[in-house]
């Protein structure tokens, strides 16, 4: 048997390998290989669904749970 990589061997191709994709990044929304211009998305609907999780609350990043103060202790508070 010879070597696929050895040069002189017949290359098979891959017809759904993506050039330029490093090998193990795939799009955390459905999976498939990343592509360079989306990255870290396969396309931009995926990065579209993503953001939409993202401002309808699907996703958070917990913190400490803080007692509501009066007087002001808001930020955003009379804005």
């Amino acid at each position: 048997m010879s070597d696929p990589r050895s040069p002189g061997a017949p290359q098979r191709s891959q017809p759904h390998a993506q050039a330029g994709t490093k090998a193990g990044t795939n799009c955390p929304i459905c999976g498939r290989p990343t592509e360079p211009a989306t990255r870290p998305f396969c396309s931009k609907r995926c990065a579209d669904i993503d953001l939409s999780r993202w401002l309808g609350g699907v996703y958070r990043i917990e913190g400490p749970e803080t007692a509501d103060v009066p007087g002001g202790s808001d930020p955003d508070e009379g804005l």
